[in-house]
């Protein structure tokens, strides 16, 4: 058992931009051919029937896409690009005591106080205070 169905554009023996009149000059070829391979004649009427209905071969072409052509020039295309050098800006060296006041900037910035709000701010309305009322009641175990 074969380990994947010829497509019927391969059991007709027919290119993907194939017409109507090479279409059928395949299909006589094949039907004649069919006794001496593998294929049988329902598979080669199959394959004419989808190829002959435009969207069941839309479908077919869109499904089984043929596979991009190789670039054998690719490396003479790059090789511009590969052999330059690349722009790294030069950079000084880090040391720990540098990232040690980085960390400490940081965490000074996470845990500074609020400034208080500028003058004519109006602030939170008392109904939006925090307060304990919107806490669910809580009894603290004995």
């Amino acid at each position: 058992m074969a380990l994947f169905e010829p497509s019927p554009y391969e059991v007709l023996g027919l290119a993907r931009d194939a017409g109507p009149d090479e279409l059928d000059a395949a299909l006589e070829a094949a039907l004649e051919a069919a006794a001496g391979r593998d294929v049988t004649v329902e598979r080669v009427e199959a394959a004419a029937r989808v190829l002959r209905d435009p969207v069941r071969r839309l479908e077919l072409d869109v499904q089984h896409l043929p596979p991009p052509e190789p670039v054998d020039e690719a490396a003479e295309l790059l090789a511009p690009l590969l052999d330059a050098e690349l722009p790294f800006p030069e950079r000084a060296e880090v040391t720990a005591g540098d990232l040690t006041a980085v960390h400490r900037r940081e965490l000074a910035a996470d845990f500074a106080e609020l400034p208080p709000p500028p003058a004519g701010f109006p602030g939170v309305p008392e109904r939006f205070q925090a307060d304990a009322s919107v806490l669910p009641p809580f009894e603290p175990p004995r």
